[in-house]
This record gives C-alpha cells, structure tokens and sequence, in this order.
C-alpha cells in the first residue's frame, strides 16, 4: 500500500498521525503499569531468589535486543501496521500469561514476550511517524512519539501501584492487558504507511542490519549509558547523601524530560539533527558530571535537571539523522538497528559500573558515565563533516 496523502505539506497532526500516536500512548501507560509491580511480583509470589530475579527483570530487555534488527527488516518488508498490531496482540497475551505465571520459568517467558512485543511495536510506530511526517517536520513526530514512551513511564506506574493496593497482582496484568487491546484497536485505526516500492530507486526493501543506523547507535549508546546508569544507582546515591530517597531526583528527571520532548518537539527539524546531537550529548555529559562533583541536593537536582535535558533530546535527534541517511523504504531497518544500542545501553551500564560503584563510590558511577557521554560527543564534532547525510531521500 501507498502512503497516506497529507491534507496539507506541512501538517503533522492528520488523523493517520493521531492514531498512531494515541496507540502508542495507550500502549506505553500499559508497560508502565508493570514497571512498578513486576519486581515485587517477582520477589513476593514468585520467589525468585537473586539469580533469578536478575534474569526475570534483564530477560525482557535482552528479548528487545535479539530481536529488533529482525524487527526493523520486517517493518520494511511486510509494512509498519502488522508490527503495529502484532507488537500489541504478543503483549497482551505476555500479561495474560502473568495472570496464570505460578513459578520463575513462566514469569520469565512471559516477560520475554514483553519484550518481543515491545520491539515489534516501537520499531513500527517511530517508522510509521516518520512516513507520516512532512519532510521538515520528522524530527517533531519523532519527538512527539517517543514522549509517548516517558508519558508512560511517569502515569504506568502510578496505575500499576493504585490497582495493586485495591485488586492485586491480577488485576494489574488484567488492567494491562486490557489497556494493550485499547492499543491494538487504536493501531488498527492506522493505514498502513510504508512507502511504495520503487525497483531501481529504494534498493533492498529491508536489511537486518542496515549500515546508516551503525553510528547514530553508538550516539545513543554513549547518550543513554549515563541515563541507565543514572536509573540504577540515583536511589543507592541519594540514601548515601541522607535522604530519604530519590523521588525528588526522579520526579525532576521525568518532568523536565517530558516538558522539553513536548516543547523542544521542533528543535531537531530547526536547528540540525547533528548539531542538536553533540548538544544533547554535552548536556548529558554535563549533568552527570555535576552529580558526581557536587555534594547535596542541590548538585543532584540541578544535574539531574541538565542531564535530563540531554536525555530528551538525544533520541530524536539522533533517530532524524539516521533516518535522514536513508531511503524512505528502509526507515524500520533503520530505526531497528539504532535502537538495538538503546538496549545495549541499559544492559551493559549496570554491569560495567556496579564494580565502579562498590570500590569508589556512587559519584565516580555519574562521572564515569559523563566521560562516555563526552567521548559521543567528541567524536560527533570531530566526524561531523564527513558524516553529513547522504542526500535527503524523497520521503
């Protein structure tokens, strides 16, 4: 099927966009929903002792990763709305098989295929944005859909832990997967948008991994190290300063990632792709660097404020400039093999510095991961001209 016509060369909010967008927003409110509820559930009924928790909570991600370049060739090949709808019907069955999850074995498999679905749906709303969005305006749409991923983050769990309190674990699987089925009906709303195939003109329709996300995966590496490791060890740190926690530090981290996605949502179509990326990755750089230098609360909220500026505007703008080095018909490749680095982020910062932590203390884990922050950075300038995208491919 042929893309949707646009009622207009410049509008992005076309009903085609909204549904994808709403799907995507239901969609992440109901992962959202589980982050809060999956660890207790894990070490409450489940009993998983601490191997098994670990491999419960880390299998969901490494599912993600195996399978989003497979992911990516098949949103190219087949289309964005089977991925749409399909990521969604593989989600709400993994929180039906929560429901009936009695032991370590079926709660790790069903979170597996929460991350198989979640692979299968990001893939294709962020291709299905772009296809959608004007030529000026991609950086926008995929601002906006990726709010979607921190709106959910920051309303989920809050869902999750009120019907924990007043129904217990089955009725927040129930109400999840109740809340994934609204999202599939919503995707099924969406046209398809994949670009028609033009033989001689687009190349291959698809590739497992595709050569133009290689290096804007390394950016979001080195953009989203500090972030997981921000997300592992900010509670542990906190503690160690005298608080009572770190919901404060949190609650900043979401707010002002959501206020700057919502209105920085043009910044990558105005100011450049590339130079939004060496900013963003400063910012990050920056912000972890006061966190580990700076004693008190003021030095944890203030970077954590300036870190997640960075963190908002890293993945946009980096998903602009890959996208922007391929052609329209390969935009799921694109995004599945830059995306694959998002999880290797989140895998590998906890285990690369947990012994950092453990021998030098919490602040050196933030100013290690400034380093690798700036080292994105660094690189980015230093390529910058030899990385210019290759001639904006008809969208």
């Amino acid at each position: 099927m042929t893309r949707p016509e646009h009622p207009a060369p410049d509008r992005l909010f076309s009903p085609a966009f909204a549904a994808v967008f709403a799907a995507a927003l239901v969609f992440f409110v109901a992962g959202g929903i589980a982050l809060p509820v999956a660890p207790r559930f894990a070490m409450g009924p489940i009993g998983a002792d601490a191997l098994g928790f670990g491999i419960a909570m880390g299998i969901y991600s490494l599912a993600s990763l195996v399978v989003r370049p497979a992911v990516g060739w098949s949103a190219d090949r087949f289309g964005r709305r089977p991925l749409l709808i399909g990521g969604s019907v593989l989600t709400v069955i993994a929180f039906l098989l929560h429901l009936g999850a009695s032991s370590l074995p079926l709660f790790t498999a069903a979170r597996a295929l929460l991350g198989v679905g979640e692979a299968c749906f990001l893939v294709a709303a962020l291709a299905a944005g772009s296809d959608l969005a004007p030529s000026r305006r991609t950086g926008e749409a995929l601002s906006l859909l990726s709010l979607s991923i921190y709106l959910g983050v920051a309303v989920g769990p809050v869902i999750g832990e009120l019907v924990l309190g007043s129904g217990g674990y089955a009725a927040v699987w129930a109400t999840a997967a109740v809340l994934t089925v609204v999202a599939a009906g919503l995707a099924w709303l969406a046209p398809e948008t994949r670009p028609a195939a033009r033989p001689g003109a687009d190349g291959p329709r698809g590739r497992l991994f595709h050569q133009a996300g290689i290096f804007p995966g390394f950016l979001i590496l080195c953009g989203t190290f500090g972030m997981a490791g921000f997300l592992t060890f900010v509670p542990l740190h906190a503690v160690a300063l005298g608080l009572d926690g770190a919901g404060v530090a949190l609650g900043v981290f979401g707010i002002v990632v959501i206020l700057v996605r919502l209105f920085g949502a043009t910044l990558p179509d105005r100011i450049g792709a590339m130079r939004l990326t060496a900013f963003a990755l400063g910012c990050s750089a920056a912000g972890l660097a006061l966190i580990g230098l700076l004693p008190g609360l003021a030095g944890l909220l203030v970077g954590t404020a300036v870190l997640a500026t960075g963190v908002a505007l890293t993945m946009p703008a980096v998903l602009s400039y890959a996208i922007g080095g391929a052609s329209a018909a390969e935009r799921g490749s694109v995004v599945g093999t830059a995306s694959v680095f998002l999880d290797i982020a989140f895998g590998l910062a906890p285990v690369a510095l947990a012994p950092l932590a453990a021998g030098a203390g919490y602040p050196a884990t933030f100013i290690a991961s400034a380093v690798v922050a700036a080292v994105g950075g660094v690189v980015l300038v230093v390529r910058r001209g030899s990385l210019a995208p290759a001639a904006q491919v008809a969208r």
